[in-house]
């Protein structure tokens, strides 16, 4: 694609760029060597009992922070259906979206209807990957959401003071006091807050890469759950005419290296 179309798309992605503050506190975890406690799991069997099942779930998503060297803002609609579908909606201030992405498992299309340009077949995380840093699939992105991140067959911790965890695989979950406050997923912290109906309303992910730092917060609106979500939700209607791009051409006008 030429200059002008990626232009193009990245004035798209630009519509989610701001110089919003972005908070650099150290992550919220405990200190100390854990000794080890049962009582961990099962309270965080407790906490996490709105995850079993989720079979669907919407809200409204405010994402504030940086990506690498820019810094984002952009207001979402999100919706998941088990096991592989979720549909984001990145709203504009007024007119079409910037840009709907929606994926029923292996169908993957992101659409940038104001540029009338589609990607179409790349894999949710890689596309995922290029416009936030978030490299996780439906499932993934939907548990880290909801607060869902319970590894199984876990160890439970306990570091005093309140503070528990429970570790398995790649994840290890805090809690304080019975609540999920924090997690360290597959190289990402991430921080649970404000918490409402034991959902957190406020999810902070970071982890640093090589174009600077990724440090994103979701501050999540009303959450509804286990609804009947129609299938075509998770299918995005593109014009015949529209002009397809590749996950390259993608990358090229991502946030996250954008100069």
């Amino acid at each position: 694609m030429n200059g002008a179309g990626i232009a193009a798309r990245a004035a798209a992605l630009g519509m989610l760029l701001t110089t919003a503050a972005c908070a650099s506190r150290s992550p919220l975890r405990p200190g100390g060597v854990p000794t080890d406690d049962p009582a961990a799991a099962v309270a965080l069997d407790a906490a996490t009992r709105h995850c079993r099942p989720l079979r669907t779930a919407t809200t409204e998503i405010r994402l504030s922070g940086r990506a690498g060297p820019q810094r984002i803002r952009a207001r979402l609609l999100a919706g998941f259906a088990a096991p592989d579908s979720v549909r984001l909606e990145a709203l504009a201030p007024f007119g079409a979206p910037a840009l709907v992405l929606a994926s029923a498992g292996s169908a993957t299309t992101l659409y940038f209807p104001r540029e009338r340009q589609a990607l179409r077949g790349a894999p949710l995380a890689s596309v995922l990957e290029a416009l936030t840093g978030l490299a996780l699939d439906a499932g993934e992105l939907r548990d880290l959401i909801f607060g869902c991140l319970a590894p199984e067959a876990g160890r439970g911790e306990r570091y005093g003071d309140g503070w528990q965890a429970v570790a398995g695989g790649d994840t290890r979950v805090y809690l304080q006091r019975g609540v999920p406050v924090a997690a360290d997923y597959r190289g990402w912290q991430v921080e649970y807050a404000e918490h409402q109906s034991g959902v957190a309303r406020k999810v902070r992910v970071r982890r640093a890469v090589a174009s600077g730092a990724i440090d994103l917060t979701a501050a999540i609106g009303e959450v509804e759950m286990n609804v009947d979500l129609d299938p075509r939700a998770f299918v995005v209607d593109v014009p015949v005419s529209v002009t397809a791009i590749t996950l390259e051409e993608l990358r090229q006008s991502s946030p996250l290296t954008a100069r």
